[in-house]
């Protein structure tokens, strides 16, 4: 596969995802009366600022959040941009993509420029966005053959979802949240109705960190998010690698950087992870990122075009 296809769809699933858990975590955060509208609570939406990158809380108007977070097309961190980025990668490799994925993207696409989407209200729209993310996603398992382009665009995924799930739980715990908060947090990643079911009706800062990270059941915790991408990485670097280095002992290898994470993470115990998890937290966080780094320097990275010889420098043209 050309590296420029295997790079949209490695990013065409990590805008998607970007999406999907924009919109999860801004519904989640937004307050429930209807009457507040587009408005935002930024103090108690701090851990959803934090998680997000925005820098500060400070807005003069609570309103102003949403711009950045839902409507800025120009920037692949909110909702509107990711999915405009999503449907550009998808554009440039329709050649790759079955064509209900591609009319799925591009319907969603045209549906968030019309001004006429927002009038609903803001949970109508968040969830019509969730909605049209897990479209994409239940056609990217149900259509797509389990080949290259299907293991990149599915390790792009899984690296967006772990990375949004730590900066939440992370940004939770720095921000000295009461315990209404972790209930918020189990909203904004999917997870409120399986913990329940799993947990009894208990909700607290350790069972709701053990969820969130080491839960082995639900799709969105973070050590199966890993789990998904070690495999996949797995596959990819079989590829051509018969008569290479050993993956696991490579430390240009993605699937060695998130194995070494997802190993540790798989063995610690529970109440650690509920006791000090800012440790755990930053080292997961720089797993992904490294894996990241690993990904585009593996697959992607172009090398110097070749040119032809200058004339002035005696070559030949």
């Amino acid at each position: 596969m050309l590296s420029r296809i295997a790079e949209s769809l490695y990013w065409l699933g990590r805008h998607v995802e970007r999406a999907d858990c924009t919109a999860r975590l801004v519904d989640a955060y937004l307050p429930a009366l209807p009457s507040a509208g587009w408005r935002i609570d930024t103090r108690a939406a701090d851990p959803l600022v934090s998680a997000l990158g925005l820098v500060g809380s400070g807005f003069p108007d609570p309103s102003l959040l949403l711009h950045p977070l839902v409507f800025d097309r120009s920037s692949t961190s909110s909702v509107s941009g990711a999915l405009t980025a999503a449907r550009e990668n998808a554009r440039g490799v329709r050649d790759v993509l079955p064509a209900t994925i591609w009319e799925a993207l591009n319907i969603t696409w045209h549906t968030v420029r019309s001004a006429a989407s927002t009038t609903s209200g803001p949970h109508e729209y968040l969830r019509w966005v969730r909605e049209r993310c897990a479209v994409v996603a239940g056609l990217v398992d149900e259509v797509m053959s389990r080949d290259e382009g299907w293991n990149f665009l599915v390790v792009g995924r899984s690296l967006e979802r772990a990375d949004m799930g730590i900066r939440l739980i992370a940004a939770t715990i720095s921000a000295g949240a009461p315990s209404t908060a972790w209930r918020t947090l189990l909203l904004a990643v999917g997870g409120w109705e399986p913990y329940m079911r799993a947990s009894g009706g208990a909700v607290g800062p350790a069972s709701a960190v053990h969820f969130v990270l080491l839960d082995r059941q639900f799709p969105r915790s973070v050590l199966r998010c890993l789990t998904t991408a070690e495999s996949v990485l797995g596959d990819l670097e079989s590829v051509g690698r018969s008569t290479g280095p050993d993956p696991r002992r490579d430390p240009s290898s993605a699937r060695r950087v998130i194995g070494r994470a997802r190993t540790g993470l798989d063995y610690w115990l529970g109440s650690d992870a509920s006791q000090d998890p800012a440790a755990l937290l930053g080292a997961l966080h720089r797993s992904v990122d490294a894996a990241h780094g690993c990904i585009n320097r593996t697959f992607f990275e172009q090398v110097t075009p070749i040119r032809w010889a200058s004339m002035a420098a005696g070559g030949a043209a």
